[in-house]
């Protein structure tokens, strides 16, 4: 049975009374990072966003709730953030197929922001973005134990940031321990770190990791669970890196630049014990381009450079498959001189969201079937609070197609939802924005929901 508005507006004043005597907690055991103030605890069906920031972090952004069922959502969010001293909640319903947008620099004043929301119901994803570059990340449905990411740069005119947020109900006590091209590096002011219940921290990691491009992170949760995002400020951009829980021996990138003036790399951490062969094959149109690989030491990190390579012509977007004999830490940086952005590795999924959330489209959207064997993808496109396509599309194993091909034109992905499903659980969704050169900026596929 669906709960009344009136029970929920209930459930709300008393969030709203909770919040008012919030005070900040969780404060870091050793020096360096910044507590946040605390908020309520999260039920069963919630979404975690954390990362975005004020303008001086220079992560300004905004979220997007998606509802990608035909029934109605009712939404709780509560927001925390570092240099705060209260959280705020706020609640919103959420209409068929409906979306709403928060800033959370409206919500309260701060430095880092973490969004805790709570639904009555499934079926709700959201997206968040830095509006000064339109760098998206997803935000996700659970705190991990381990998390990993790669790529990150703290030199010069750069800056590398982790935002972790507690979403459970106690202290959470964490590690973090870096991997570089000069190895391992386990700071001490890194090492015992807590977090207190719905509290967010922000770690400059280049405090610890001085002047260093292409590094690699683990954040090693040694009580509760934690969600965390890297801010990468890189000259003049910023994107937002997810990273994983999970290191990868396999993996697709199937939309890379190779355009004039853009840079694309995939950077690597390998964060175990033996050295890392890592092998990029590459499909790029009609022309036959050799594998690109590296070996990454152990406890290292290392690159390999995809635009401007002379082996690999300016031809458009290339899809890459990427296979190591070690599980690693997969990233792709893309941009231009001026910056880059930072994109982890796509895990394989069953069923995958895309969302246009800017209302300019896409450049390029494509769905790939990484596994061995042909499958079938069903597919529904909703705009306007609505279903206006639908269909299944048959997929050969190791192909990507074109969903503005399928669609009958890019032009219907414009500020649509994009939901495919597949029996096998080996479907990658990918796609770039509108930008120039084409394809530095990449979307972000959306937690199923």
């Amino acid at each position: 049975m669906r709960r009344s508005p009136r029970l929920f507006l209930g459930v709300i004043a008393a969030g709203l009374a909770l919040s008012g005597v919030l005070t900040a907690e969780g404060a870091a055991t050793n020096p360096g990072p910044s507590p946040g103030a605390t908020g309520p605890s999260a039920q069963s069906s919630a979404l975690y966003c954390t990362g975005l920031t004020d303008s001086h972090g220079q992560m300004r952004g905004r979220v997007t709730f998606i509802n990608t069922t035909a029934s109605p959502r009712q939404v709780v969010v509560h927001a925390v953030a570092t240099g705060a001293t209260a959280a705020v909640a706020t609640a919103f319903f959420l209409g068929p197929y409906g979306r709403r947008v928060l800033a959370p620099t409206t919500l309260l004043v701060g430095d880092t922001y973490a969004l805790a929301a709570q639904i009555d119901g499934g079926g709700v994803s959201a997206e968040q973005e830095v509006t000064r570059t339109g760098a998206p990340a997803a935000c996700t449905n659970a705190g991990v134990t381990n998390w990993y990411g790669s790529g990150f740069d703290s030199s010069v005119g750069s800056r590398a940031t982790l935002s972790v947020y507690n979403p459970t109900a106690t202290a959470a006590v964490f590690n973090v321990t870096t991997f570089s091209p000069a190895g391992f590096l386990s700071p001490a002011p890194l090492q015992g770190l807590s977090v207190g219940p719905h509290a967010v921290l922000a770690i400059n990691l280049g405090e610890e990791v001085v002047a260093t491009q292409n590094f690699g992170a683990q954040v090693s949760v040694l009580r509760g669970s934690l969600v965390v995002m890297e801010d990468q400020v890189s000259g003049t951009t910023a994107s937002m890196n997810s990273g994983t829980p999970v290191l990868a021996s396999t993996g697709t990138f199937p939309l890379v630049t190779t355009a004039n003036q853009a840079m694309a790399e995939v950077r690597i951490a390998n964060p175990g014990p033996a050295p890392a062969h890592v092998i990029l094959r590459v499909k790029l149109g009609r022309f036959h381009v050799a594998a690109q690989s590296a070996t990454v030491a152990p406890y290292h990190s290392a690159f390999i450079t995809i635009t401007p390579n002379t082996a690999i012509p300016a031809a458009g977007e290339a899809s890459l498959t990427m296979t190591a004999d070690r599980p690693v830490a997969a990233t792709l940086a893309t941009g231009t001189r001026d910056g880059l952005k930072l994109s982890p590795l796509t895990p394989t999924v069953s069923r995958a969201i895309l969302a246009d959330v800017s209302g300019a489209g896409f450049a390029q959207a494509t769905f790939t079937n990484a596994s061995q064997r042909a499958t079938r993808v069903t597919w529904k496109l909703i705009r306007h609070g609505a279903v206006t396509a639908s269909g299944t599309s048959p997929l050969d194993k190791g192909v990507t197609l074109s969903w503005g091909q399928v669609l009958g034109g890019r032009s219907k992905l414009r500020g649509a939802t994009l939901i495919a499903t597949s029996p096998v659980a080996d479907l990658v969704m990918n796609a770039t924005l509108n930008t120039t050169p084409a394809g530095v900026t990449m979307a972000a596929p959306l937690d199923g929901g």
